[in-house]
Parts: structure tokens; C-alpha cells; sequence
């Protein structure tokens, strides 16, 4: 209000129900000498409740009768009367995070406007709960333990599984913290409140003794710490919240109407805070505790992470030499750490990309203090650099995969090294769409730009956030680039809710000048949405974790991705062995699916495969389908000819029946073992480069030291090329 008589630095009011009591608190400056009456509005979620005029003289306050010039200091209680008290819904008592307000027009007894005071209610219950902080927390991180662990054991289908989806949750929860970091001008208390519960997943989590050493590190290092927490003269409000009320005197406090909509101001003794420093304030942190607050938890995470990593693997060392744990156990893990350990720090970073480069950029504005400066400098460089190398190695082995092989998966799933360091970055889409980790880093870098550097303008953040995760909801629904179709699903819900909370912080902008109501009802669809949805979020994660941890077999118990990964994909899981031992093993494995009479439908076959070259022509195309009659049962026997001949007559020819043989790891072992009937045979070079080939181990005439894999290299040796001539004897 315009030359406001009033200047409150302090107003709060405390009212009992059981006893009708109300205890008040106010200091304010007065520069008015007269009797005085109030105008008193309360709004509930932005409709008006109750209207009266009071006249402070009929309720005794000897303070307001008259009221004088100078520094007013009141402290006192007061008993209201059974008929206000009773137009208070009980209601009022039980909703959380309640959106309600009072607004006192002071005016003389002459109809001449004095001063406006606003003050916020609140009942003392709140969505904001330190169980659901710990719950979100807890279950998230276990997902992405499980998904850690199932990898070290070789089960790459569930990690794939499980990691794909704790990845999803994370960027979820930190979507929701980042969108309710907009600069809008009113956030219902619901949503802001329920926002709060994510906030540690961009790291903002108090410490009190890290707060402390913060504020010494930022004055020490050239910079001003704020106080704002401890202040005793300073006011805050975040923006609808109910801390504290003021007054609206000289420019303090000026209602300004826009439509319908209500926009505070406050002035030399009031602040509000909007955007990130709400949510600081809101998390008990500094504004310029917040940078540093967010890069310690980032570095004491990694930390957590490596020890956990060296943990399993010199454990499992110490475990398997005393006798306590298979040889078998933590195989990768202990083959190849250092990749491992290189692909987990840059997940972790990928999860933390959004944390790191949000706050990175907001230090430029904030300036909290040179070193604090020269940090978000080197934390902007290791996430843009690390995710930025990653992305490009992988377009390259993928470029490289496409050339020789035609297929992507073949070098990114075949070569282990590169699966274990890079695969992060692409195991949770479909092969033929690796490329997808770049859009995905695309959309959140643009959203962390508008959110740290365009604090001043809630209105372009608002809307520039729901253009962009529509285009990227488009794009999901069309590409569905995730490895399979539920979590495809999964991700695509994800995306859907996040651009409805962009929609509703739209409104919550006042851009289109909706009434306060439209805003307040919007909060609560806010909260009910997003507390709904994650709820089944952590289910999910749960019951994938336990489907992991309480299955003999946690692959099978997941779908598998639709590619050809598998194809690809060295096996080392099944015993760690090389050469020789590992064909055993696989034949072992292949041979759990046969029948006790396997020996009988093996010379079925055979006689089938006879009386299929007697029955057909001299020479007959390979193309050609072999046709089943409609009655004919199909036994163990045809299977394996329908799978060995893909349905393509069995006749060869002279020359191709010296050659072509299809190749199978638990069908044909090395020359240099015993043979059938001196039957041998050789691996033809017209065998097609891009044909799926599971890895395989072979010994023909070489010391089991040289034994490599036909698709990616073992121990980092040369792989074989599929245009060698080797030697094979049928088994």
C-alpha cells in the first residue's frame, strides 16, 4: 500500500480452540494518532469465508484505543467469543498444509486507508514428513544397490532391468524438486510442501554442523554468508507459506492486483523467497550454504560408492580363498574392476548430472565466494565432460559396429570392456537406439539453464518447462527407445506426469491470469497426483528388487530386451571359465533342456533329415521353405532341425556339404579333441559377418591361453575373425 501509516517488522498469532484463547505478538512502527478500524477478509483457497468489521475500541484493546505514534511492542493474549470461533470450519484443524489467509485493511473512523496487513494460517500439519523423506530415499538408493550388485554377479538382464527403472525414479524425484524451483509468484503450500520430501535427491539434506563449517568456508574464501535463519529482525516468507505476516506499508507489502490473482512484495524487513532459495529455506539451508551443501553429499555419495565396490570385491577375494564362497562369485567383478568401477562413477554422475550442472550454473548468479566459483566451475566440467566423452565413444563404437557388422549391439554388448565402462549410458535402451542418452542429456542441461539462470522471470520458466516436455513426451511415445515395452511404459507415465506439473506451473506463474482459486485447487491435484504416482514408483522398484534377491535366476525372471543383445553378450557368468572348460560348461547347461532319451531323438533327426534329401530334387535352393503338414506332431527332434534349418531344406550340395555348417557353441568343439568316425569339417568364410553367434571358445590346435571368443576379444586379446579357416569335428 501507498504511504502506508504502518510498518510492522513483526506479527504472530497463535489461536487455541479448546479455550477460544488468542495469543498475539506484534511490532510495528504506528505514525498514526486516531481511533482505528479493521477490515478484516479470510480466504481459504482463494475464496472469501469471512468478511467483518471490528472496531478496536468494542473489543477493549486498550493498545488500539486510540493508537499513537511511535514503536508499538504487544505480547499479549486475548479471548474471542463463541461467535466468531464457531465460523471456523473444523476442517481448519485437520487439512494439511492449509491454504489460507487473513488481510486487515486498517482504516480511521473517517473512511481514510491507514495501512494492510496479510497474515497466513497455518495448523501445524504438514505433508512434509521426515519418514517419507527416508522412505523415498532408502528405496530408491536400494534399487540402484541391487541393480550394482546383480551386475558384479553377471546377471545383466536384471540389472539392465532394475537400473533402467531406479535411473527413471531418480530423474523423477529430481524433476519434481527442479520444477518447483521456478521463480513463479505462488506455489500452494501442498505442493511446495510435498516437494520438500525429494529434496535430497539434489542433495540438499541439512547438517547442522556442515551449515556451520559452510557459512566459515564462505566468509574465509572472500564471500558474505547469509543469516537469514538466525536473524532476528528479518521476516521471511516463501511466497504462500505461513511462517510469518507483515504489513504492506510505504512499498512493503503492496497487494497488487493482476486479474484476480494476489502478488506479494516485500520490503526492508520482510523478504520473499521464490525459486531455489525457497526450497533452500525450506530445507533449513543458507542461500549461500546451498552450492556447497549440494556438491558435499555429491562427493560423500561417490565416496559410499567406491567402498562399496572395493568392499565386494577384495570381500569376495578374502571369502573365496578361505573357502566360504564359489570361485564363480563376483567373476567380472574381480576380472575387470577398474572398468566397473569407471561405469559406476559415471552412472552415479549421470544420476547427478542434473545436481551438479543446475547448481554449477546458479553459482555464476549467486557468487557466493571465488573458491565457491571456481568448484562450480570444476563440477560443471567433470559432468558435462565425463557424460560428454561417454556420449561420443559410444556414437563411435557404435558408427564402427554399424560399418563391420551392421548392428550397433554387436561391438556395444560384444566387447566387455566397453560394456562395463560405457554401458551405463545405453544398456537401458534398445540397441538400434543408443543414441537416446544424448536426447536425454539434451532435455535436462536446457531445463537446468532456464532454472538457474533465469531466476528473474518465473513466467519464462514456466512456460519454456511445458513446451519442452511435451516435445519430449512426443518423442518418447514415438521412438519408445527404453529396452522393452513395459519399461517403455514405465518411462512414458514418468514423462506424462512431469509435463502435467509443468502444465500446472503454468498457472501457478499467473500467466494467464486465472482466479486464486484455480491455483489453490491446482496444489492439491499437484500433491495427490505426484504422492500417488510415486507411491507406485517405489513398489515397483521393491518388487523388482525382490524378485532379484529371492530368485535362483533373477534373468529369467525379467523380459528380455528387444534386440539382439543376448547374441552378443559374453556369458562370463557361467563359471568364468576359458577355453576347453567353458565348452563343457555350456554344453552342460544346454544339455538341462533334454529329454532322458536325447540319445534316441538325436537319430530321429538324423533319419529325418535322410528322408528329406531323398525326397526332394537333385538340387534345391537353400531358400526354400520345407513345408509340415497341419497333422503332423511336431517332436524334440523337429524342433532342433526347424531351429538348425530355420525351416530351409536340409539337401546340400557336393561342394556346400564340404563347408557351411551352422555353428554352435554346444554343437562342435575344436579338432584337437576326440572326433566321431574321423569326421571333419571346417568353418566356411562364406558365413555372413553380422549373423548372431553366441560367444564361443574354441581350442583347435591352439594352447588354451590363445582361446578367444568369435564375437569380442577375451582378456583383451584379439577376437578371431569369422573369415578364418578353423577346423571343427562334429560332436
Amino acid at each position: 500500500m501507498e504511504n502506508s501509516l504502518l510498518s510492522a517488522s513483526y506479527f504472530d498469532v497463535v489461536f487455541d480452540p479448546d479455550d477460544g484463547s488468542l495469543h498475539y505478538t506484534l511490532d510495528f512502527t504506528s505514525e498514526v494518532s486516531d481511533y482505528i478500524i479493521a477490515d478484516v477478509d479470510i480466504y481459504a483457497y482463494g475464496f472469501k469465508i469471512i468478511s467483518r468489521q471490528i472496531d478496536l475500541c468494542d473489543l477493549d484493546w486498550k493498545q488500539f484505543c486510540p493508537l499513537y505514534p511511535g514503536q508499538v511492542e504487544i505480547d499479549s493474549i486475548e479471548y474471542i467469543d463463541d461467535s466468531y470461533t464457531s465460523q471456523i470450519p473444523g476442517i481448519a484443524y485437520t487439512v494439511p498444509d492449509i491454504d489460507a489467509f487473513a488481510r486487515i485493511k486498517i482504516r480511521n473512523t473517517n473512511g481514510t486507508s491507514l495501512g494492510c496487513i496479510q497474515a497466513f494460517f497455518t495448523n501445524g500439519k504438514t505433508v512434509s514428513q521426515t519418514g517419507v523423506k527416508w522412505a523415498t530415499a532408502v528405496i530408491a538408493g536400494l534399487g540402484l544397490l541391487v541393480a550394482g550388485v546383480t551386475s558384479a554377479f553377471g546377471n545383466s538382464n536384471a540389472a539392465s532391468h532394475v537400473s533402467a527403472n531406479a535411473v527413471s525414479l531418480f530423474l523423477y524425484f529430481q524433476s519434481v524438486v527442479v520444477i518447483t524451483m521456478q521463480h513463479v509468484d505462488q506455489v500452494p503450500p501442498i505442493a511446495s510442501a510435498w516437494a520438500e520430501n525429494l529434496a535430497w535427491s539434489m542433495g540438499l539434506i541439512k547438517v547442522s554442523f556442515m551449515q556451520k563449517i559452510f557459512r566459515w568456508y564462505v566468509q574465509a574464501t572472500g564471500g558474505t554468508p547469509s543469516l537469514y535463519l538466525t536473524s532476528s529482525t528479518i521476516n521471511i516468507l516463501t511466497q504462500r507459506s505461513w511462517e510469518y505476516a507483515s504489513d504492506l506499508a510505504a512499498r512493503g507489502y503492496e497487494i497488487v492486483k493482476r486479474s484476480k490473482p494476489l502478488v506479494l512484495y516485500g520490503n526492508s524487513n520482510v523478504l520473499i523467497f521464490r525459486g531455489i532459495k525457497r526450497i533452500a529455506y525450506q530445507a533449513n539451508i543458507e542461500n549461500t550454504s546451498v552450492v556447497c551443501t549440494g556438491f558435499t553429499f555429491f562427493i560423500l555419495c561417490a565416496y559410499v560408492l567406491v567402498a562399496v565396490l572395493f568392499v565386494l570385491k577384495y570381500g569376495s577375494e578374502v571369502c573365496i580363498r578361505a573357502g566360504w564362497m564359489k570361485s564363480a562369485r563376483f567373476y567380472d567383478l574381480r576380472q575387470n574392476w577398474k572398468a566397473i568401477i569407471k561405469g559406476a562413477l559415471s552412472r552415479y554422475i549421470l544420476i547427478g548430472f542434473t545436481q551438479l550442472v543446475l547448481l554449477a550454473l546458479w553459482e555464476f548468479v549467486q557468487k557466493d565466494s571465488p573458491a565457491v566459483i571456481v568448484l562450480a566451475v570444476l563440477f560443471l566440467i567433470l559432468a558435462i565432460g565425463v557424460l560428454g566423452w561417454t556420449s561420443f565413444r559410444v556414437h563411435h563404437f557404435a558408427k564402427q559396429s554399424l560399418q563391420q557388422h551392421k548392428n550397433p549391439a554387436a561391438v556395444l554388448y560384444g566387447n566387455q570392456q566397453i560394456l562395463d565402462k560405457y554401458g551405463f549410458f545405453y544398456t537401458m535402451f534398445n540397441a538400434n537406439k543408443y543414441w537416446w542418452g544424448n536426447v536425454l542429456l539434451l532435455h535436462t542441461f536446457v531445463k537446468c539453464i532456464f532454472i538457474a539462470l533465469c531466476q528473474a522471470s518465473g513466467k519464462t520458466q514456466a512456460m519454456v518447462f511445458w513446451i519442452i516436455d511435451m516435445v519430449y513426451l512426443g518423442l518418447l511415445i514415438h521412438f519408445k527407445p527404453y529396452l522393452n515395452t513395459p519399461t517403455n511404459i514405465v518411462n512414458i507415465l514418468i514423462q506424462l506426469v512431469t509435463t502435467l506439473n509443468s502444465f500446472m506451473f503454468t498457472f501457478f506463474s499467473n500467466i494467464f491470469g486465472q482466479p486464486a482459486a484455480v491455483s489453490s485447487i491446482m496444489g492439491w491435484v499437484f500433491f495427490i497426483l505426484n504422492a500417488a504416482f510415486s507411491l507406485i514408483l517405489l513398489i515397483l522398484i521393491l518388487v523388482l528388487c525382490a524378485y532379484v534377491a529371492f530368485s535362483k535366476n533373477p534373468d529369467a525372471r525379467f523380459k528380455p530386451a528387444t534386440d539382439d543383445r543376448t547374441s552378443f553378450q559374453r556369458f562370463s557368468h557361467n563359471g568364468g571359465q576359458k577355453g576347453p572348460t567353458a565348452e563343457l560348461l555350456a554344453l552342460g547347461l544346454a544339455a538341462k533342456d533334454h529329454n532322458e532319451n536325447w540319445e534316441t531323438e538325436i537319430h530321429k533327426m538324423q533319419d529325418m533329415s535322410k528322408s528329406t534329401e531323398n525326397s526332394s530334387n537333385d538340387v534345391v535352393d537353400e531358400d526354400k521353405t520345407v513345408p509340415i503338414e497341419d497333422d503332423e506332431k511336431e517332436t524334440f527332434a523337429g524342433k532342433i532341425v526347424r531351429k538348425l534349418t530355420k525351416g530351409r531344406s536340409t539337401k546340400r550340395s557336393k561342394s556346400q556339404n564340404q563347408g557351411k555348417r551352422l555353428l554352435s557353441d554346444v554343437s562342435y568343439r575344436g579338432d584337437n579333441d576326440d572326433t566321431i568316425d574321423g569326421a571333419e569339417y571346417t568353418f566356411e568364410q562364406s558365413h555372413k559377418k553380422d549373423a548372431s553367434v553366441a560367444s564361443f571358445h574354441h581350442a583347435a590346435g591352439r594352447p588354451e591361453q590363445e582361446t578367444n571368443d568369435f564375437i569380442g576379444s577375451s582378456n583383451g586379446r584379439q577376437s578371431t575373425n569369422l573369415d578364418d579357416q578353423v577346423n571343427y569335428s562334429k560332436f
